[in-house]
């Protein structure tokens, strides 16, 4: 028997949903991929050291896209899934910073994270961020996240309240417990301090950290006291080659959606053993950063996808969307450094 995977816009009449995939039983031609039923059925389950030894590689960040009323444009997340995935990408972390997860409502939150683990469809590693200032509704989160399919949870520490470590252990601890997931420790600009931060990896499924910061050396010193496997991935993107260097399974980056390309490369090259191209790659991608960075307003980095033909609309409130003419300033920016191509999800570096 046959089914039909949903990636589309509009749902299907009927389905059913069994592990990590929606399988629906209408047939509109819209469904792309087709997969064995009885495959679906007996994916083996994957153990949490198995799960830290196959995170590995380039992950987007990804963009939640938005329509002109400022709606969720699941058409145009369905595009970003396949263009980040034929370029090269492992996953997606959803719902995290660069995707506005907390000016998204909870069900949109729920709704949007369901709608990536449809569309990979097994075909990359979904990873859900969860983070919350509550923590009840982060476990609510996570728990939705887990029976949708979703492969990890992760979620930044406390925001505004309890933001002791004290504090961070009973959030974390209570999200991690939440479901059967792996999940991954978002260090979001904080620093880490070994001796404090391995209790965090004692607290149930945590076995992951995302770690947006350059000191590299202080995760090493953690990593190499811990007692179990630990992916760590990098969320700095413009030293995701240095990460590399000192040991991180990989990195999840906002610019890893416009240059999903580069950021493919760079591992790939990497893991060849080609340093030289992979920091090539890296200067290259970095002058994109270097010319994003130099605006606030993260709308103009929803922008950037625009310029190479993905329209994701504007940044919600607090950022303001952009005026014609500010976009079209901004794209003769981006014409100057010749590294993207204006209109073209196909180039390669």
């Amino acid at each position: 028997m046959t089914v039909r995977i949903e990636c589309g816009g509009a749902p299907p009449v009927k389905k059913i949903r069994l592990l990590h995939s929606t399988v629906s039983l209408d047939h509109d031609a819209g469904y792309r991929k087709l997969y064995n039923l009885h495959d679906l059925m007996h994916r083996p389950f994957m153990s949490h050291d198995r799960a830290v030894e196959q995170l590995s590689g380039a992950y987007s960040a990804i963009f939640t896209p938005f329509d002109a009323d400022h709606h969720v444009n699941f058409d145009m997340l369905s595009q970003l899934v396949e263009f980040q995935l034929a370029a090269g990408l492992g996953g997606f972390f959803v719902a995290g910073s660069t995707g506005e997860g907390l000016l998204l409502s909870e069900q949109e939150r729920m709704a949007v994270v369901r709608h990536v683990v449809d569309c990979c469809a097994g075909r990359g590693t979904v990873i859900a961020h969860v983070g919350h200032p509550s923590t009840d509704v982060a476990s609510r989160l996570a728990k939705q996240a887990a029976s949708d399919g979703a492969d990890w949870i992760a979620a930044v520490g406390p925001i505004y309240h309890g933001t002791t470590f004290e504090g961070m252990l009973r959030h974390y601890g209570q999200i991690s417990s939440a479901t059967e997931l792996p999940f991954m420790v978002y260090a979001l600009g904080s620093e880490i301090r070994w001796q404090r931060d391995r209790q965090l990896f004692d607290l149930p499924n945590v076995c992951g950290l995302k770690y947006t910061g350059a000191n590299f050396y202080s995760v090493q010193q953690l990593a190499r006291r811990l007692d179990k496997p630990v992916a760590l991935m990098s969320g700095f993107d413009e030293q995701f080659v240095a990460a590399l260097c000192l040991g991180f399974h990989g990195g999840i980056g906002s610019t890893y959606n416009f240059g999903p390309q580069f950021y493919a490369g760079i591992y790939k090259n990497f893991r060849a053993d080609n340093t030289a191209e992979a920091a090539r790659l890296q200067a290259e991608i970095n002058c994109v950063t270097d010319y994003m960075v130099q605006q606030e307003n993260w709308s103009y980095r929803k922008a950037i996808m625009r310029y190479i033909g993905l329209d994701c609309g504007p940044c919600r409130a607090p950022y303001a969307p952009l005026a014609e003419s500010e976009y079209a300033s901004w794209a003769e920016g981006l014409d100057q450094l010749g590294i993207l191509q204006r209109g073209d999800t196909t180039s390669t570096p």
